[in-house]
């Protein structure tokens, strides 16, 4: 049997055993790497070397600064202040609690946006006497149409950035404004197929229930600002680094936008810091790692290289069509199965495919597979990590969602975001902005 096949076989089974999500991901990946290894596919030094340590690094950075404001009470906090000067109306709640989870996962992971917003939607709700479902699979959906909108919002489109060469900013102005018109369109279905449930209910606070104080939330207001400024630094950070190493001259990389304020908040932290290192979540990280050097070994046999030249044979006399594939093929993919091994693969292939004349420029289509890859998620309870702590999180508090209610109100919803995601790449192409 050929490396390449053997290289083949490996990634499909590593594939599967992720989707079936019967072992630990992050156990598959690296046994995946090792079969790599001994089947003789690469050595290990090779292999290591198929990490992209600017990706670890930027991640590594943002999720010491995310697991800070979690333990400082920033999510909490938010969702408090936002009910209270909403005044606890349910229409408003219904609008803007899904607002607020698509903003905060445009800068920080969509799973621990998921994991405050879900429990305390549940909470709030059943003050209000309110089914608490919808909005939490409207909030699971708007956070992964969030996390389209930047470079950091959602792991996909760090591995797409960094490994293709693109920045925080370049994501920001191509990616954003799709996003967003996607997440209107999303949520003003959602909350058109839940409106006649919701107008039925009184509002909170002022008929008896018990209104929730946002202070309590916040233990140590110190260590709250230090987290605070330290997020706003690493988004600062990510936007000028770019201009910083052309013109000033210093090597403030992407990694090192967020690694630099989230260990100096951790100085500053003093004992607490260790806590807070102890709050990361290093599996994502290590899955990341195993996952590098299993998709490698199809860089290394070439297998990436034919696929590539297959796709650019099938598509060449059709743009628009190649660029709609990029969009609903990684889409649909990611409704079943985990979007981040994809999203690898497809960064190989693109980079395979641009070296083919006659192609739209890598930048478009890196923003159309990064929106599939993003939005596709939202089709099923397992789409997405932000809606797998969703499901669970209702599921934990004796308020079980059930896969038809999601599937009723993602898969119409999620079919008119990626149309509108579709129709944004075609006016990009068109206009030539991208």
């Amino acid at each position: 049997m050929s490396h390449s096949l053997i290289a083949i076989v490996i990634f499909i089974l590593t594939y599967l055993a992720i989707a079936t999500e019967k072992v630990n991901r992050t156990v598959v990946a690296f046994i995946g790497a090792l079969l790599m290894v001994l089947f003789n596919i690469f050595n290990i030094t090779e292999a290591v070397g198929f990490i992209d340590w600017n990706t670890i690094g930027l991640l590594f950075g943002m999720f010491i600064i995310v697991a800070a404001l979690s333990d400082v009470g920033f999510f909490t906090f938010s969702a408090l202040v936002l009910a209270r000067r909403l005044k606890y109306s349910p229409i408003k709640i219904f609008i803007f609690f899904p607002i607020m989870t698509a903003f905060l996962s445009a800068f920080m992971d969509s799973v621990t946006v998921m994991v405050f917003f879900a429990a305390l939607t549940y909470e709030i709700c059943k003050i209000l006497k309110m089914d608490a479902a919808p909005l939490v699979v409207t909030e699971a959906m708007l956070a992964n149409i969030g996390g389209s909108a930047t470079m950091v919002g959602d792991p996909p489109n760090v591995i797409l950035g960094l490994k293709l060469g693109y920045y925080f900013s370049d994501f920001l102005v191509h990616n954003a404004p799709i996003s967003i018109a996607a997440g209107a369109i999303t949520l003003f279905y959602c909350y058109m197929v839940n409106r006649k449930s919701i107008i039925s209910i009184q509002k909170g606070p002022e008929h008896g229930q018990v209104e929730m104080d946002p202070s309590e939330a916040i233990e140590d207001r110190r260590l709250f600002k230090i987290s605070l400024a330290a997020m706003g630094t690493a988004i600062l950070f990510l936007i000028i680094h770019n201009q910083v190493e052309r013109y000033v001259h210093i090597p403030l990389t992407a990694p090192l936008a967020t690694m630099v304020p989230a260990f100096i908040m951790l100085a500053v932290m003093g004992k607490k810091a260790q806590k807070i290192i102890s709050k990361v979540n290093y599996e994502v990280i290590l899955f990341f790692m195993g996952l590098f050097m299993v998709v490698g070994g199809l860089e290394h046999t070439g297998v990436i290289g034919t696929a590539a030249n297959y796709i650019t044979n099938l598509f060449r006399n059709n743009h628009l069509g190649f660029l709609s594939t990029l969009l609903w093929g990684p889409g649909i993919i990611s409704g079943v199965v985990d979007n981040v091994p994809l999203a690898l693969s497809m960064s190989y292939i693109l980079e395979n495919i641009i070296k083919f004349a006659g192609f739209p420029a890598l930048s478009i289509m890196v923003w159309a597979t990064s929106l599939g890859l993003d939005i596709g998620g939202n089709f099923s309870p397992i789409g997405a990590s932000a809606n797998v702590v969703a499901y669970a999180t209702m599921e934990n508090r004796g308020q079980s969602i059930g896969w038809g209610r999601w599937l009723k109100l993602s898969i119409p919803a999620t079919l008119i975001a990626l149309a509108v995601s579709n129709i944004g790449i075609f006016i990009k192409y068109i206009t030539g902005f991208f």
